[in-house]
């Protein structure tokens, strides 16, 4: 008859399955949250950002002989960052001061950048007024001529991303601006290094997102913020205008870019934070994927070049220009 496992040895078993468990545990979280998403993301050496910048300001745009060019190294090494639990806080001494349209112009030097931030929305006002206040601080600090226009989707339709970027750019291209900043309402750029300009391949700005840990979700995303020249976006043919309700239009237009030898670029993790605002998730596009497939099997036929002729009204407002599209 065996001996009776005394309480002692009961109680060294218990703990070292207690242990076994944890160990795997812990091993199948480390692997999960190591293989979702990429940390270290290839980017610009910040050493070389300056060289790689696309450096044009609008045709029109009044300089004054008597001022000194902008400089932007102070900026680009800035080390000043915001928690995305302090944005709120930072609104507090909003001003508008220097803003009519929605557009600034630097004052004590002139500028080397023109940048159009284009922004689709649709029924997001608390999320529209926590933007715009927060960028045009966090914009006025950078020296840079630039214009926000917020394009507005005005009917009940599923809501098309692609085609309100499309037409915000066509507005802004009228306008001469050489750079296009396509930036969605609900992320706000955490650090002051993060220059908001056009470098000379498209740039994804949003690399690193407090909803995605900070971590770039996968290489071929280019969705939140990305700035792409005026020339690169006709070039490509803009968006697809065929993606009604959430998801698709940004990775057909990943597609577009490398299918155009366009190599997105993106500046080091420490310049790339953001803070995504809550909100209701859009309903997904239940036929993004066969959209995806159809386009490339046509080409970028579909796009900024079959955009109606007339779609979008334009009318100004202090703190941004609105573009109507119903």
């Amino acid at each position: 008859m065996m001996p009776k496992r005394s309480l002692k040895t009961r109680f060294l078993q218990l703990r070292v399955i207690t242990v076994l468990f944890a160990l795997l545990f812990l091993h199948a979280v480390i692997t999960f949250f190591s293989s979702y998403g990429i940390y270290n993301y290839s980017h610009l050496p910040a050493d070389v950002i300056e060289t790689q910048l696309y450096k044009r300001t609008v045709p029109n745009l009044r300089l004054d002989g008597s001022k000194p060019k902008c400089n932007y190294v102070e900026v680009l090494q800035s080390t000043a960052t915001v928690n995305n639990w302090e944005v709120q806080d930072k609104l507090d001494d909003f001003s508008a001061i220097g803003v009519e349209n929605g557009a600034y112009i630097p004052e004590e030097c002139n500028p080397q950048f023109s940048v159009a931030i284009i922004v689709p929305y649709r029924k997001r006002q608390q999320q529209l007024d926590i933007f715009l206040q927060y960028i045009h601080k966090f914009m006025r600090k950078q020296n840079i001529h630039y214009r926000i226009y917020l394009v507005e989707q005005q009917n009940e339709g599923p809501f098309n991303r692609g085609f309100l970027l499309n037409v915000g750019a066509r507005a802004a291209i009228r306008d001469k601006f050489p750079c296009l900043i396509l930036h969605d309402v609900d992320l706000l750029p955490l650090d002051e290094s993060n220059l908001y300009a056009c470098a000379n391949e498209p740039r994804h700005l949003s690399a690193s997102i407090d909803k995605f840990r900070f971590v770039l979700p996968y290489k071929t995303i280019v969705g939140g913020v990305l700035a792409i020249t005026a020339d690169q976006f006709v070039a490509v043919n803009g968006f697809s205008n065929r993606f009604d309700g959430w998801g698709g239009e940004d990775d057909d237009f990943s597609w577009r870019l490398s299918s155009h030898k366009l190599e997105v670029v993106r500046f080091p993790r420490e310049m790339s934070r953001y803070t995504m605002l809550r909100h209701r998730q859009e309903d997904r596009n239940p036929k993004r994927e066969r959209i995806m497939k159809e386009n490339r099997q046509r080409g970028n036929t579909d796009g900024l070049s079959t955009l109606p002729f007339s779609v979008g009204t334009v009318s100004t407002h202090r703190l941004y220009t609105l573009v109507a599209v119903s």
